[in-house]
């Protein structure tokens, strides 16, 4: 077995009892580990490992309140992949930042709609805080030298994207990165103009020398693509598949 001990996030190897046999650096900096996955997780929450992380389940994907290490009540994106009647686990972080955000950008539209005079006044506040909801529903995260995760959030529009685009597009020029994942597996909606964006970001990472591989594009996402090469990318049927050649790579 490979041990995913390097692995830079939060990874989880367990039994099908839900006995945890490894787990990453990355897990360890969050987490008071203990010999049980349960232990990690809020008492309200324990239900939703005993239904959702089952060997039938191959693959599932949910929300998870799990306690760590500087908040009692944290909210992570659960990624399992189930290996015979073995499990592997990738927890990202839903960062607060965001829902923060979104609560205050829904009280100045609620504002904004009072009076003409204060919708002139907050335009530049509200704006700033679209950009940043925007930026942070596709973060960057560095796997290794060589290569990146993006994980995506919520629905895709075109402006959305065009304020994402500029973060990564920087993020890809600070480093030497070979391929770049996009995570669809927290994705809703992609509007038309959004999937001609998407193509457009695709085509700027690959002239930049970067290979782009897609993670989780479900068949109703697919549909509206057309045959005009908006994707023109791999794509992988999990994260834990992205990972597993992280893991392959890395170790060579």
């Amino acid at each position: 077995m490979v041990s995913g001990k390097f692995l830079p996030l939060p990874y989880f190897f367990i039994s099908s009892d839900w006995k945890i046999l490894d787990y990453s650096r990355a897990a360890s900096s969050i987490f008071l580990i203990g010999d049980d996955f349960n232990s990690l997780v809020d008492e309200g929450n324990r239900q939703k490992v005993s239904q959702y992380i089952q060997p039938h389940l191959s693959e599932i994907h949910f929300e998870l309140n799990m306690k760590t290490k500087h908040d009692p009540l944290a909210v992570f994106k659960i990624s399992v992949q189930w290996e015979a009647d073995r499990a592997h686990i990738i927890c990202v972080e839903k960062t607060k930042e965001v829902d923060q955000l979104a609560s205050q950008l829904m009280k100045l539209r609620s504002r904004l709609s009072e009076t003409d005079f204060e919708l002139l006044e907050k335009k530049e506040e509200l704006e700033d805080a679209i950009n940043r909801i925007y930026k942070l529903s596709g973060p960057f995260i560095p796997l290794y030298k060589e290569s990146g995760l993006i994980p995506l959030f919520g629905d895709l529009q075109a402006d959305k994207l065009e304020v994402m685009e500029a973060n990564i597009l920087a993020k890809i020029d600070e480093g030497e990165y070979e391929q770049v994942f996009f995570d669809f597996h927290g994705v809703g909606e992609i509007t038309i103009a959004g999937k001609e964006k998407l193509g457009q970001l695709f085509e700027s990472i690959q002239l930049m020398g970067t290979k782009t591989i897609i993670v989780g594009l479900s068949p109703s996402q697919v549909q509206g693509f057309g045959s005009k090469g908006t994707l023109q990318a791999d794509t992988m049927g999990s994260l834990q598949q992205a990972i597993s050649m992280y893991v392959k790579k890395a170790e060579l």
